[in-house]
This record gives C-alpha cells, structure tokens and sequence, in this order.
C-alpha cells in the first residue's frame, strides 16, 4: 500500500498534467511557459515508471512504461526551443500516457475498470490545481499577460471539483459494498470506524478547495495575482492530502470517490 499509492499518483499526474495545455489552446503563453508544464510531468512519471522496475515483475509493463517514457522525452526535446506546443501532440502522447496507466493500475495494483474513472478525475483534479498554482507564479516574472489565462485554470479546478463533489455525493446514496463479509451501503462504511477517515477525503479532498475558490476568485477581481498563487498553495496541499486518502480507500476496500 505505502508503494501503490505514490506510484499511481506519481504517474496519474505525468500522464495528466500536459492536458493542461488546452486551457490556452486558443491563445498559447510565450515566453518558455511550456518548457516547465512539459518537463515536470516527465520527471514525476519517470519516477514511477523506473520504480515499477523494482517492484514489478511483468517486463512488458515496465518495457511499455519506458517506451512510453522515451517518447515523453523526445516530445519534450522537440518542443523545448520552441515557442510552443503542438497541443494535438501532447494530447496523444497523454492518451497513450493513460491507457499505459489504467494497465499499471488492473495489473500491479488490482484496480478494477470500473474504477479508473474516479482515479482518472483525481488526476486532473490535482493537475488543474497545480497548473493554476504555477501560472499564477509565471505572472511574477512576466508582466502584461492576461488575467483571463489564471482564470480560466481556476475555472477549470473548480468545474473538476464541482465533478467530484456530484460523484461523491452520488456514490454516497446509492452504492453497497462488502464490508467485514457483509453488504453494506456506502452511508453505513463511512459511518464505521474504518470508513470514517473518508470524512477528512472528502472535506479536504473536495469541500475545503471548493471553499477556498470562493476567495481565489475574490483575488482574480481584484487582478492580485499573487494572492491568488498563494490561495492556491494552500488549495493544492488540501487537495494532495485528500487525495492520499481517496486512494487509500480505493486500494484498501475499492471505494471509488
């Protein structure tokens, strides 16, 4: 368990993040913005793809992760002296990213299909929180760009969380689960004691950045920027401690929220 949750998260966010993109499809950041969104993905699914080679035994899933890999770099070194990236590019490179992911999740760490849709969400999730969070850095070094680009990143983190907070409730009312050899609704888990940290998953996870958005707009009208960040800082260390738990209860009793 202490090796399948950093894995999975390691590499839902590399396979995710460059995504991203598409909130400035239609007017691109210049001045070397994409350099650190295609580069930072890379490294962190690097990371999990050359732990797998210790932890996993099945050498096509560790020989697909460095093909992937490999053409994650190549990607990367193409477009780095460039002005821009082909977003149609990187959207391949990001679907072959998450097919390779939903058959490291079945196969190492016994996630069923049925769930790779609430792990997919929680990968964008912490995706859009962190692209928001470091546009809203670039804006310290580059002035005259417009405030829309920040807005619409937090728009985006806000639609995701809006997704997640419907699923979740949803999942609440209607889903049974076998708990302790018995059928069990979802209400009843969570108000047992091995269910109960689903709470803290739940308000840090999704209530407590939905809050917090209420402020980040707040900023974003008074065009501070760098209150914004800051809001969002706080934002994405929520959301990561949310999401830990998330997958906690995923892997430990396939609770998909």
């Amino acid at each position: 368990m202490l090796v399948e949750i950093p894995l999975l998260s390691f590499l839902l966010f590399g396979v995710t993040y460059p995504l991203c993109f598409w909130l400035t499809f239609r007017e691109p950041i210049k001045h070397n913005f994409h350099r650190f969104h295609l580069a930072c993905p890379v490294v962190i699914a690097g990371m999990a793809i050359i732990g797998l080679w210790f932890v996993s035994d099945h050498a096509a899933l560790k020989n697909a992760g460095l093909l992937w890999l490999g053409c994650a770099l190549f990607v990367t070194a193409f477009y780095w002296k460039r002005e821009t990236v082909n977003v149609w590019v990187v959207t391949g490179l990001c679907l072959a990213g998450i097919k390779y992911f939903a058959w490291v999740a079945s196969g190492f760490a016994g996630v069923t299909s049925s769930h790779l849709g609430a792990l997919l969400l929680s990968g964008l999730i912490t995706s859009a929180c962190f692209y928001a969070m470091n546009l809203g850095h670039f804006y310290l070094n580059v002035h005259g760009l417009k405030i829309q680009h920040l807005k619409n990143a937090v728009s985006c983190f806000g639609v995701l969380l809006m997704l997640r907070l419907l699923w979740d409730f949803y999942y609440m009312a209607t889903a049974r689960l076998l708990y302790n050899g018995q059928d069990e609704s979802a209400w009843s888990f969570m108000m047992s004691l091995d269910g109960f940290m689903l709470w803290v998953a739940l308000f840090f996870g999704t209530l407590f950045p939905l809050a917090g958005l209420y402020f980040a707009f707040g900023t974003l009208k008074l065009k501070n920027t760098q209150a914004t960040t800051g809001i969002l800082y706080v934002l994405l260390s929520a959301v990561l401690l949310g999401d830990l738990a998330y997958k906690y209860y995923l892997l430990k009793f396939a609770v998909p929220m």
